[in-house]
């Protein structure tokens, strides 16, 4: 038993080698001047997130520069900022699904019975995967066949319908057989009545005797059937992005003329849209959108129309613009010859964005004074470029969205704070250096583990 305590234990001196070679080990705080404490919930995977708050944004410029996540051994740990996702609820999907005929029997009264299944591993995406329907693939013309469906076995029936084509007379074709229920199995036993049938030819002939007679000559025909296919719904879930109203605070109005001043804030937080709102019952009104550089984002008319008998949408009061973040705002609205609006009022909203990072085993190397689970998230600094890491490709490469199950404290100034302190050179010779130690170790240590198991077997 000694031993498998040894791989343990040195596989948790391994993880915190190398926790400790994606820090920059010598790095300091002192550039940031606030901090929170992150709560990382029990249980929670290698992988955590939490959500950019207002006092993060409005304490930092540049996101994800200006901030850094801190692990329990004092070090700084790769992390990503990306857009907040969640999975919409499941939506329905119909698509068609080639299946394998297995069977082909010609029965005496001139029907035939078709065997046709497929895997449902084989859909992709698949999720409740449930036929509702079957499509017969030939490309014969002028034919009308009543077809029947059957489960695997033969003997219940599932549904009934007909197999026609009217083309040559008119624009008449059905080569499907709907299900009056969704059904999860996926091997079926389809008969066709009169598959193969006598027809009268264009062609006569004539038999002479004592009388010549003029007969029309018969010919068998049955339409060739090229493929079954099935008709699957399945339920998929789509990402979409979390957008969430920011807080607005408008800073003064202003008439000019025949113009409305707004400016406001928004905390600095990210914004992609605005709705303007006011107490009169009708309004349009041209307006331009600014950042506090004075650059024009967006320009436009909005308006609304509220009466017993009619009103805009919502959506023609919002002035939507790409993501963007800026300090103030300032909104110009034009009257024209009407009065200026009154009580206006502005509803922000914009995107969600995260904090993902490195969280394995937080609470067993937590040393000293830390955080509730030994990690802080560090922000507000000013010039501090990204330390390189190698391990923001496996944060990124989640299909799953990673929900922000942890959450942070109120925001703490830095005690260490010196506005003047290092900032972040180029690590990255050093960081090979510790990354190339780091593999040679873990190497080592697998090595001492499987002779440990040797020994054991022995």
């Amino acid at each position: 038993m000694k031993p498998v305590h040894n791989i343990k234990f040195l596989s948790a001196a391994a993880y915190f080698l190398l926790a400790a070679a994606t820090g920059l080990s010598a790095e300091k705080t002192a550039p940031f001047p606030f901090f929170k404490d992150i709560v990382i919930p029990e249980h929670a995977s290698d992988i955590s997130a939490f959500t950019i708050d207002a006092d993060i944004y409005r304490e930092t410029g540049v996101i994800p520069n200006g901030i850094r996540i801190v692990g329990p051994d004092g070090e700084f740990r790769p992390f990503i900022v990306s857009e907040e996702k969640q999975l919409d609820r499941a939506w329905p999907v119909e698509s068609n699904y080639s299946a394998t005929v297995t069977g082909f029997e010609t029965l005496p009264d001139g029907s035939v019975r078709i065997s046709a299944s497929m895997n449902p591993a084989g859909i992709p995406d698949s999720a409740e995967p449930q036929v509702v329907g079957l499509r017969i693939q030939t490309a014969a013309k002028d034919f009308d066949k009543k077809v029947k469906v059957y489960d695997a076995s033969g003997r219940n029936l599932i549904a009934e319908g007909a197999f026609l084509d009217y083309s040559s007379r008119v624009n008449l074709r059905n080569d499907s057989v709907r299900f009056p229920a969704p059904v999860k199995e996926f091997s079926f036993v389809i008969v066709m009545d009169n598959y193969t049938e006598i027809k009268d030819s264009p062609l006569f002939r004539v038999t002479e005797g004592d009388t010549n007679i003029v007969e029309q000559e018969k010919f068998r025909e049955s339409p060739k059937i090229s493929g079954i296919s099935l008709q699957i719904v399945q339920k998929r879930r789509s990402l979409y992005p979390v957008s969430a109203p920011t807080p607005v605070e408008i800073l003064s109005r202003e008439e000019k003329g025949k113009t409305t001043v707004v400016s406001f804030s928004n905390g600095f937080a990210p914004l992609d849209s605005i709705t303007v709102d006011c107490s009169d019952a009708f309004f349009s009104r041209p307006y331009r959108l600014y950042n506090e550089t004075g650059k024009l984002v967006a320009s436009g008319t909005v308006r609304k129309l509220e009466t017993a008998s009619f009103s805009t949408s919502a959506s023609a009061r919002v002035i939507s613009i790409s993501e963007t973040r800026s300090r103030t705002w300032k909104l110009e609205l034009d009257n024209g010859e009407n009065d200026e609006l009154k009580d206006i009022s502005l509803q922000a909203s914009g995107p969600v964005h995260q904090v993902r990072f490195l969280s394995m085993n937080p609470a067993a190397s937590a040393t000293g004074e830390t955080s509730p689970s030994g990690y802080r998230v560090y922000y507000g600094a000013v010039g501090q470029a990204m330390p390189p890491s190698d391990f923001t490709d496996v944060l990124r490469s989640r299909e799953e969205p990673v929900l922000s199950g942890a959450a942070v404290s109120a925001q703490q100034e830095n005690p260490v704070f010196d506005a003047s302190g290092p900032v972040v050179r180029n690590w990255g010779m050093v960081y090979k250096i510790m990354m190339g130690a780091a593999a040679f170790a873990v190497l080592l240590i697998l090595l001492f583990s499987v002779k440990k198991i040797d020994k054991v077997n022995d």
